[in-house]
């Protein structure tokens, strides 16, 4: 992962009439917060940081952050929306391409897998998981993004190949979270507790849920 862009010093951002920031600058600004919340709050949690230190980071005043969030809780929830949306930005853009089934469910279940393990995005997850007796809107957030967004997009796949005649299901709710917990979850978890993988050790565990999955979704001839 690249390091981030330096800050950029409150200054020299360009200004509009009356000495105030133009809208443009305003969002601008909005946007590098949200960026150095988001990494701030991965590299130590919620109660490692303070607003000052996510105000100097960012290279905005102070007052520009509690002119948006009452508090750093709120500042937390919208920096961890924000950080998810982009995280899964990849996945809606996803296209299926011409190969068959199971050689096109295994590039698709192998991104899937790589994106979920990344340190980055295990860091989310722990500091979600850690944080969400305290924020409920934050569970109802990650729910919603997973349901719409990972979710969503694996159906819309599973849908192509079911249209081509190469997959069989009825519920489609169902068919999507099973193949999400075969590709995903156990790949996720095995990140998490840090159990040495070899790459060809990864390859296989997905080869294997992918048959799995066609054993019981594969259309019949």
């Amino acid at each position: 992962m690249s390091a981030p862009p330096p800050a950029i010093p409150p200054s020299s951002f360009p200004r509009g009439p009356g000495g105030r920031p133009t809208r443009e600058e305003a969002e601008r600004r909005h946007r590098a917060l949200l960026d150095a919340a988001a990494r701030l709050f991965i590299a130590n949690g919620l109660d490692g940081v303070s607003l000052e230190a996510i105000a100097e980071e960012a290279g905005v005043a102070k007052r520009f952050v509690y002119a948006r969030y009452r508090d750093k809780g709120e500042l937390f929830t919208d920096a961890v929306r924000r950080l998810i949306e982009q995280r899964l930005s990849f996945i809606g853009a996803y296209e299926v391409g011409p190969a068959a089934v199971e050689q096109g469910l295994l590039a698709f279940a192998g991104m899937l897998e790589a994106a979920a393990t990344q340190p980055e995005a295990l860091a989310l997850y722990r500091l979600i998981v850690t944080e969400l007796h305290r924020f409920p809107a934050l569970n109802r957030l990650f729910t919603d993004k997973m349901r719409l967004t990972v979710l969503g997009s694996v159906t819309r796949v599973l849908d192509v190949y079911r249209a081509r005649g190469e997959l069989r299901f009825d519920d489609a709710a169902l068919t999507t979270e099973l193949f999400v917990t075969l590709v995903v979850q156990g790949a996720r978890g095995r990140a998490l507790l840090g159990t040495p993988q070899t790459a060809d050790e990864k390859h296989r565990r997905t080869e294997a849920a992918i048959r799995l999955f066609l054993d019981g979704c594969r259309a019949r001839g």
